[in-house]
């Protein structure tokens, strides 16, 4: 499967949950600014059901992407991609968990931002430049993010050319 298939399909993919995406982000803004008004302490539980989300997606991602290739480096390398999201969720509901239990979980917090955020950045960068090396038709998260950009792009030219067309 070339690149192109492999972006066709990733299209196929985002369309699919794009309305999920949109309600998703307009039932959290809406809670969000709930808790945020009543002071109310599971106000942090707020951001665990995003990763809970995203996991989720992510899961869908990586299956998505077996289908690309059959090698099991290449499966292996999707795993570990994925086992650093579920590795943040995890340690999210434990932070969360020692927060119940009384304990002051900032500089917990404060540790986990400092060593874990660039960790995050770093190994899915680190992963796709292996997954590129395996396979030279991988699609990278850059390129993920430009196709994306690309079709919302079009989509809002399509709008605007029938809004010119019916004024």
């Amino acid at each position: 499967m070339d690149k192109a298939e492999r972006l066709q399909q990733i299209e196929q993919f985002e369309k699919r949950y794009t309305r999920l995406n949109i309600i998703v982000s307009v039932v959290m803004l809406g809670v969000s600014i709930y808790f945020l008004s009543t002071w109310s302490p599971y106000s942090i539980l707020l951001p665990g059901v995003a990763l809970l989300y995203t996991t989720w997606l992510e899961w869908h991602k990586m299956k998505l992407q077996q289908s690309f290739n059959e090698s099991t480096s290449y499966h292996r390398l999707l795993r570990i991609d994925f086992a650093v999201m579920l590795s943040s969720l995890i340690w999210f509901v434990i932070l969360i968990g020692l927060y119940f239990n009384g304990v002051d979980i900032l500089p917990w917090m404060s540790w986990t931002l400092l060593i874990g955020g660039p960790c995050l950045i770093l190994i899915p960068l680190w992963i796709d430049r292996k997954q590129s090396a395996l396979d030279e038709h991988h699609v990278t998260s850059g390129e993920w993010a430009r196709s994306n950009r690309e079709r919302l792009k079009h989509t809002l030219d399509d709008i605007s050319r029938k809004g010119r067309k019916q004024s």
